[in-house]
């Protein structure tokens, strides 16, 4: 009997080193896959605008760009080109430190009304080009909540951009912002876009993740701006979570707190290679909204 359960013993712990084995391959296999995944992208990405400063800029050196119009239009390429780069920049770096824990968000007690309505102005363009009709609804009177309104806005016009561009000619694009009975401030931005399956809503929330890859794909995008702002919605003390559906539409909520709150460490925050349902931030990101 005793050799029985020795031999027993033996076959489970192997049995357990395989499964273990089988599972660190298969992480390594994924990590291999997501950053080659990532250069190609990146590589898209760098490269679109890179290549129009150096095309318009080769136009306004040559004798055929003398006109004060077409220089004027030429540089406005270049400058449209250059903050584009600039921002996605900015969003490698805000990634960076958000996975070595040294991003710092500067909380003060803010109206969030400004912020939305900045928002609104900045992403109204883009939707006007697509005919995509931008709603807001605020409560009366000032709103109160605990925030940074740097990070805050940045997060908004994340999430608005992507509601928009997801969002096909003449669809809707909602925000609403309203007072919790837990009371936590609620942002909530929903559109009758494309929508994704749970499974997609995983990669999205990844950084770097792309529903679509390939050079097929249809919309563009670094896949950092969604999980930037559930890391940075997480410095706040608050939570980020998506509802989806398939061709039918999506919607993110926001909660953040009105009043002071621990600052969640940076350091929390999961790696690109882990998994949503990781802890981001302290806190579980869960793909419903507690509603």
């Amino acid at each position: 009997m005793s050799e029985f359960s020795d031999h027993f013993g033996i076959a489970v712990t192997r049995q357990k080193s395989s499964v273990a084995l089988r599972a660190a391959k298969a992480e390594a296999e994924l990590a291999s896959k997501a950053k080659s995944e990532f250069i190609a992208n990146m590589s898209h990405e760098l490269r679109t605008p890179l290549n129009a400063v150096i095309g318009f800029s080769e136009m306004l050196q040559s004798k055929a760009s003398k006109d004060p119009e077409r220089v004027r239009e030429y540089a406005g390429y270049i400058n449209e080109a250059a903050e584009h780069l600039l921002a996605l920049i900015s969003s490698i770096l805000d990634v960076s430190k958000i996975q070595a824990g040294k991003l710092q968000v500067d909380r003060s007690h803010i109206d969030p009304g400004p912020i939305v309505r900045s928002c609104l102005l900045i992403t109204e363009a883009k939707a006007r080009e697509k005919g995509i009709a931008v709603e807001a609804t605020l409560p009366e009177g000032r709103l109160s909540v605990y925030a940074d309104p740097l990070r805050l806005k940045q997060v908004l016009i994340n999430l608005m951009s992507n509601a928009v561009k997801f969002t096909p000619d003449n669809g809707r694009v909602t925000i609403s912002v309203a007072l919790r009975q837990s009371g936590m401030m609620s942002i909530e931005i929903s559109d009758n876009g494309v929508g994704m399956t749970p499974s997609e809503i995983e990669t999205a929330l990844r950084p770097f993740g792309q529903v679509e890859q390939g050079f097929n794909k249809k919309y563009e995008g670094t896949g950092l701006g969604l999980p930037i702002s559930a890391a940075l919605v997480g410095l706040h003390g608050g939570s980020l979570t998506v509802e989806s559906e398939k061709a039918k539409g999506t919607r993110v909520t926001v909660l953040l707190p009105k009043s002071e709150l621990r600052q969640i460490p940076a350091s929390t925050i999961p790696p690109a290679a882990d998994a949503v349902n990781a802890t981001l931030a302290g806190r579980s990101l869960p793909l419903a909204a507690e509603l």
